[in-house]
């Protein structure tokens, strides 16, 4: 199965994204909404649950999360299970250093976002994850 299954082209992208901090989680829901069909929830445990229920044709995922397992631990939960593996990803974080980038995308991510980010910018890093329709 392709990434393409999770796209339809008549829809806005359906989007997931996981992030701790409520101010940024209220930042990227009037960021993203209307060009997309955005999801944010808080933790890890809510976004399997989502994931188990509902199909998305794209994850932000915070590195950062206040819990246990950061968002590298839950791309590679995500990416062990085969209905959900093809998924792209694109890590949301404040780790900016030289190389950072090359670490997210051996990690398994498509894309990288570093913040402080511009609307501008999340939504080409998002069109550039995304699975041409």
């Amino acid at each position: 199965m392709g990434r393409s299954h999770f796209m339809n082209t008549s829809d806005p992208p359906r989007i997931l994204s996981v992030e701790d901090n409520p101010d940024t989680r209220l930042l990227l829901e009037h960021t993203l909404q209307g060009e997309y069909d955005v999801t944010v929830v808080p933790n890890v445990e809510e976004a399997l649950d989502h994931i188990a229920t509902n199909s998305f044709d794209l994850l932000l995922l915070d590195i950062n999360l206040s819990e246990k397992d950061g968002g590298v631990e839950l791309l590679h939960t995500i990416r062990s299970r085969e209905h959900i593996d093809d998924i792209p990803a694109v890590a949301v974080t404040a780790f900016a250093m030289p190389g950072d980038r090359d670490d997210f995308l051996q990690e398994g991510f498509d894309e990288y976002v570093g913040r402080p980010f511009t609307r501008d910018r999340l939504v080409d890093t998002i069109e550039d994850a995304l699975p041409a329709g």
